[in-house]
């Protein structure tokens, strides 16, 4: 199924800008960089729970670095770069189910 760039863009959530960086969908003048474009994106909604601080981090999941975001986690990653279906972010950002939906809705990021 074709994806319908217009009906995506009405999602406001900075997440997106990475999924879609990631499969190539969005049209950049230069290469999307992790640490430039996507790594602030996820410093402010997702590392209070998945970044540096072991403490706070949930799921032993590392949203900090790249090789964090597309590590194996036992048969799925969080980010599959070129492939939006199987990056469970992307599920996780647009769940309709609240035990499910990132960030959760109680943190209000």
């Amino acid at each position: 199924m074709p994806v319908n760039i217009r009906s995506l863009m009405k999602i406001q959530h900075p997440l997106l800008f990475l999924l879609l960086g990631a499969t190539g969908i969005a049209a950049e003048a230069e290469p999307l960089k992790f640490n430039r474009d996507v790594r602030p994106i996820l410093s402010e909604t997702c590392f209070h729970c998945h970044g540096p601080d072991e403490h706070g981090r949930k799921a032993d999941l590392r949203l900090d670095s790249l090789a964090g975001a597309i590590a194996d986690l036992g048969g799925y990653q969080a980010i599959v770069p070129g492939d939006l279906k199987k990056s469970e972010a992307w599920w996780r950002i647009i769940s309709d189910d609240e035990d499910e939906l990132m960030p959760p809705p109680k943190s209000h990021l």
